[in-house]
C-alpha cells in the first residue's frame, strides 16, 4: 500500500532532533470503525510497514511509548486504507481524530502537531482545487484553449502552495517543525534562494547539522547551473546514433531551449503542442530547441519523436533519471527547461507555456 499523498504532504522517514523527554500518548476517536477493527502505526510512508498495532473500542483507541527522536508518521485502517492520518510522533499526549473522509482526520496536542494541522488547513482547499482542475483537463476531452487555461490555473495555485510552505518555514524556523519543513520539501516548492534565506534563520545548533551541511552544499553546486552562469558542456547520443555536442548547437541560434522530457512524462507530451508552435513561429528569428530525454526505452524515445512532432535535434543517454546532463543541472522533475544564448549564458530555468513564450519574444521580436 503506497500511502504517500500529496493532499496530506507526507514525507518519507523524517527523523528531526531528539528531545528530552521521551514519553508519548496517542488518545484518538475513529467513530467510523468498529470494535475490535485493527489501527496501523507505521513509519513508513512508501508501503505502510507496521510499527504497532492498535484495536477500536467503542470508537477509540489509545497507544503509549517512548520516542527518541520527533518523526512524522501515520496512523492507518488495516481494513479501509482511506481511514488514516499521518501526524509527528512527539513526546507529550496527541489527540487523533480519524475520519473516513479523505483529508478530514484531525490532530492535535503536541508543538509539531499543532503547527502540522495549521499547515494542512492552510493547503487542503488549494490541493483540491488542484486536483479538481487536472482531473477535468486530462480526464476529459476539451479543446486546447481549455487545457492551457487549466494549466496556468494550475500554476498559480502551485506557486500559492509553494507561499503557504516557505511562510510557515519561515514562522517556525526556530524550532523542529520549520526545520522539518526546511529540510523535507524540494525545490519545486522551496526554491533554493528562499531555502538559504530559511537556512541563514536557524538557531546555530542547527544550522550544524549534517542534514543543512548536504543541502548548502547542493545548493553551491545547483548555483554554479543557475541563472547567470555559464552553460557547462555535455555530449549524448542522437536517435540515429550520431554524437551531438551541446555547445556545437546552441552556436547555431541566437537563442537556444534546452527542453529536459520524456516519452513516458503525461505533463511533457501535453507541453509539446505549445512547444512546436513556439517553435514554429520564432526558428526563422533565431531560436533553436534541443531536447534532452530522460526515457530508457528507444524505441519509445524516437516513436514520441514522430508522434508529437518534434522536428529539433534530440539527444539521450537512455538512463531515465540517471540521464547524466539531468544530473549536471540537478533536474529532480519533468519538464524542465534552460533557455541559454549563442554564447551558452544560461538566462532563465524552469519556464514553461506562457512565461517561456515572453521570454523567447522579449529576445527575439
Amino acid at each position: 500500500m503506497n500511502i504517500k499523498s500529496f493532499l496530506t504532504l507526507t514525507a518519507v522517514g523524517c527523523l528531526l532532533a531528539a528531545c528530552q523527554s521521551k514519553s508519548y500518548q496517542i488518545s484518538g476517536t475513529a467513530e467510523s470503525l468498529a470494535d475490535g477493527d485493527t489501527l496501523y502505526l507505521t513509519a513508513d510512508l512508501i508501503d505502510g510497514v507496521p510499527s504497532d498495532t492498535i484495536f477500536v473500542e467503542n470508537g477509540q483507541f489509545s497507544l503509549k511509548g517512548e520516542t527518541d527522536s520527533t518523526r512524522l508518521v501515520m496512523i492507518y485502517s488495516a481494513r479501509r486504507n482511506e481511514v488514516n492520518c499521518p501526524f509527528f510522533l512527539e513526546p507529550g499526549t496527541i489527540t487523533i481524530t480519524l475520519s473516513d473522509k479523505p483529508g478530514e482526520a484531525r490532530v492535535s496536542g503536541t508543538g509539531c502537531n499543532e503547527q502540522w494541522q495549521q499547515l494542512q488547513d492552510s493547503v487542503m482547499v488549494i490541493g483540491k482545487e488542484i486536483n479538481r482542475i487536472a482531473e477535468h483537463i486530462y480526464g476529459n476531452t476539451v479543446s486546447e484553449a481549455e487545457q492551457q487555461q487549466g494549466v496556468a490555473h494550475i500554476d498559480q495555485l502551485n506557486k500559492r502552495f509553494a507561499n503557504v510552505v516557505f511562510k510557515a518555514a519561515e514562522r517556525n524556523i526556530d524550532n523542529e517543525f520549520g526545520y522539518f519543513l526546511l529540510t523535507y520539501y524540494p525545490e519545486e516548492l522551496i526554491d533554493n534562494p528562499s531555502r538559504m534565506k530559511l537556512i541563514e534563520q536557524l538557531p546555530a545548533e542547527m544550522r550544524q547539522r549534517p542534514a543543512i551541511k548536504e543541502i548548502e552544499e547542493t545548493i553551491k553546486r545547483a548555483n554554479k547551473t543557475a541563472a547567470g552562469s555559464m552553460l557547462p558542456d555535455f555530449s549524448q547520443q542522437a536517435p540515429d546514433g550520431s554524437i551531438l555536442n551541446i555547445k556545437d548547437l546552441i552556436a547555431q541560434n541566437r537563442l537556444t531551449i534546452i527542453d529536459f522530457w520524456a516519452s513516458w512524462c503525461g505533463p511533457c507530451r501535453h507541453d509539446m503542442p505549445e512547444m512546436v508552435a513556439l517553435y514554429n513561429e520564432y526558428k526563422d528569428k533565431g531560436l533553436g530547441i534541443v531536447g534532452v530525454s530522460l526515457d530508457n526505452d528507444a524505441t519509445a524515445w524516437q516513436k514520441a519523436i514522430g508522434d508529437l512532432k518534434m522536428t529539433w535535434p534530440q539527444m539521450s543517454d537512455l538512463k531515465g533519471w540517471d540521464n547524466a546532463a539531468a544530473k549536471l543541472f540537478n533536474i529532480t522533475s519533468i519538464p524542465h527547461t534552460i533557455v541559454v544564448d549563442q554564447k551558452g549564458k544560461i538566462l532563465h530555468r524552469g519556464l514553461r507555456g506562457d512565461d517561456l513564450r515572453q521570454a523567447v519574444a522579449e529576445k527575439l521580436n
